[in-house]
């Protein structure tokens, strides 16, 4: 015998509901298990992300040595 429910949902409801679920720890954990599945597999996407961040510490390197000037006046060997 089925129950037959006839329930109104209105868009505000199923948001909440999406909202919750999105979340929860346990869509977190699917989502980092499956993120870390992909990094640790593909080798051109490891490589593409140790070349943004070698050009962002060559970036940074450039910046902070030509504008040492700047903050270098600022360094003290002061107690707070």
């Amino acid at each position: 015998m089925r129950n037959i429910i006839k329930e109104e949902l209105s868009k505000t409801d199923v948001n909440k509901q999406i909202k919750g679920y999105i979340d929860s720890a346990d869509f977190k954990n699917k989502i980092e298990k499956i993120v870390k599945e992909k990094l640790k597999n593909e080798k051109e996407l490891e490589n593409k992300i140790v070349e943004i961040t070698k050009n962002v510490l060559t970036q940074l390197y450039k910046t902070l040595w030509l504008k040492r000037n700047t903050w270098i006046d600022n360094l003290s060997n002061k107690n707070n």
